[in-house]
């Protein structure tokens, strides 16, 4: 195998997940359903190990992770990334970063339905998540428009 067939076959999936991650313009609709995927996984993920390992202090610190970090630090990866990737669109990619807190906060909303004693849905959390997530945004749409 040459060398050219070799390098699509390792990096093709990469550089395809790296094209949806910046956001572009004539594939947003896959980008937001990439990334929706990620935030309820998160919490679906989070909700199941709250209820069958609730003694256990590395799945206490994981469940934080899942419930504010990991998101928030994607979505604001992900915005600074999409600004890099495709100046002038910063304040676009903001918006939908607020759509996808609104699928962050229904998944954790629906949470609620399996322990309704959970982190799910916080505004406390889902501030947090903001605090990390738009200001990283808006200086990346400042930076690069």
């Amino acid at each position: 195998m040459n060398d050219e067939i070799r390098q699509k076959v390792t990096l093709g999936p990469l550089e395809i997940l790296l094209d949806l991650l910046s956001l572009p313009p004539n594939g947003l609709v896959a980008s937001f359903v990439l990334l929706a995927f990620v935030l309820v996984a998160c919490e679906l993920l989070r909700i199941g190990l709250t209820t069958e390992l609730t003694r256990s202090a590395f799945v206490h610190v994981t469940i934080c992770f899942l419930t504010v970090v990991i998101q928030s630090v994607l979505l604001g990866g992900v915005l600074v990334y999409a600004s890099y990737r495709h100046p002038g669109r910063g304040w676009i990619n903001l918006a939908v970063a607020f759509a996808l807190f609104v699928v962050w906060y229904a998944a954790g909303a629906s949470t609620r339905l399996v322990r309704k004693h959970n982190e799910g849905a916080d505004v406390g959390f889902m501030t947090v998540g903001g605090l990390i997530t738009f200001p990283a945004g808006i200086v990346a749409a400042l930076l690069f428009h």
